[in-house]
């Protein structure tokens, strides 16, 4: 949905909610976006115009990665893969309660397959540490908050409990104290709009619309950009599927996480050269188009990004899957690949490590965090 389309009667008492978002001082001045930092922020292009008849014809633009998989294969053939992948939408179904879009036992044994050949990672708008919630495999790197919480594999202690890796980036360290208050405004703002939900993802607020009747989208909108009015120099506002978010202002998104990423594998030192490396991305969402456009860059055909959807829509992805279920099949047919000694392995591993440290035993089903109450 545009911005246009959304915006109907809303306004008022979503403007008076979001004025109660206080200047945050977590940051220092000199921490503060100042407008060359501003001037810096990735504008990368996201198509938008229509430029297909029906779907058989965007097709054409975005080929099936399950029908054309010889063509694939031949594009891998003798290079390791590197596998990136978004979680709602593209390895678990998209549902209309966010806190139960649980992805099967059959996906998780696909994504464990892959990792044991291929660096792998989960990218992820919600946070961290509730995506590790719902994956619950140690041995993937995770990039929350739309990359804006990085960290590696996790180790396993003598007594089975799974020791949390060490973050490794936060481009926005500052953010969470700010997203807290963003989300009680947001929170308080949407007590009257039926079937509107916020989740705190401690980098970024999402404010879902996908239980609202239309009627209601343009009363979300208006409270989102109420709230990114009161400290547009610190943040923005983002769009996915039926969610706006509110997101820190700064140079940093998929495109860049998956980047930082790839440099941390340091596969140079595992013997893997330039131009042996092919790097996948499947994600369904808008913000997924900045990991598109940033594998479109890669020199030589070293990207290549995957839409996961049954719809036509404006994409940077140079192959499309119609859902999770040939997201499976995708994964499965890459792991046999490698399996087959067709393509370079690098597998991801579980460090066996001491009793200690920031542990998490990973639950049977993602826990949901309270609400606080609004006064």
């Amino acid at each position: 949905m545009t911005q246009e389309e959304a915006r109907g009667d809303g306004g008022g008492e979503e403007g008076e909610a979001a004025a109660a978002v206080p200047a945050a001082d977590s940051r220092s001045s000199a921490e503060a976006s100042s407008s060359e930092e501003e001037e810096m922020e990735l504008k990368r292009p996201r198509p938008t115009e229509r430029y297909w008849n029906d779907y058989d014809d965007w097709k054409t633009h975005h080929p099936s990665a399950i029908e054309c998989f010889e063509r694939f294969t031949e594009a891998a053939n003798g290079k390791l893969l590197t596998v990136f992948l978004d979680y709602d939408g593209t390895i678990s179904p998209i549902v209309s309660q966010p806190e139960k879009a649980y992805m099967s036992d059959e996906m998780r044994t696909a994504v464990q397959r892959v990792a044991a050949l291929y660096p792998t990672a989960i990218i992820s708008g919600r946070s961290r540490e509730k995506v590790f919630d719902f994956v619950r495999i140690p041995e993937l790197y995770y990039a929350g908050s739309h990359g804006l919480d990085i960290v590696g594999p996790s180790t396993v202690g003598e007594d089975g409990e799974v020791i949390m890796a060490q973050v490794m980036h936060q481009p926005a360290p500052w953010a969470p104290a700010v997203m807290d208050a963003v989300y009680q405004v947001c929170l308080a703002g949407i007590a009257d709009i039926p079937g509107a939900s916020v989740d705190h993802n401690k980098f970024c607020v999402s404010v879902h619309y996908r239980n609202c009747e239309p009627k209601e989208w343009g009363r979300v909108l208006a409270l989102v950009d109420a709230v990114v009015e009161t400290d547009p120099g610190r943040l923005k506002k983002a769009e996915g599927r039926k969610v706006f978010e509110v997101k820190p202002r700064v140079a940093w998104d998929k495109g860049k996480a998956l980047s930082y990423l790839l440099g941390c594998l340091r596969l140079e030192e595992k013997g893997i050269g330039e131009g042996e490396v092919l790097s996948l991305y499947f994600g369904d969402d808008h913000t997924d188009e900045d990991a598109f456009h940033e594998l479109k860059g890669f020199p030589n055909g070293a990207g290549c990004g995957v839409i996961v959807s049954s719809v036509p829509k404006p994409s940077n992805a140079s192959f499309s899957v119609k859902d999770p279920a040939e997201v499976l099949l995708f994964l499965n047919s890459i792991a046999e690949l490698a399996e087959k000694g067709l393509t370079k392995t690098v597998p991801m591993t579980v460090a066996a490590g001491p009793s200690g440290g920031v542990k998490k035993t990973p639950p049977l089903a993602p826990e949901v965090p309270e609400v606080p109450e609004v006064p």
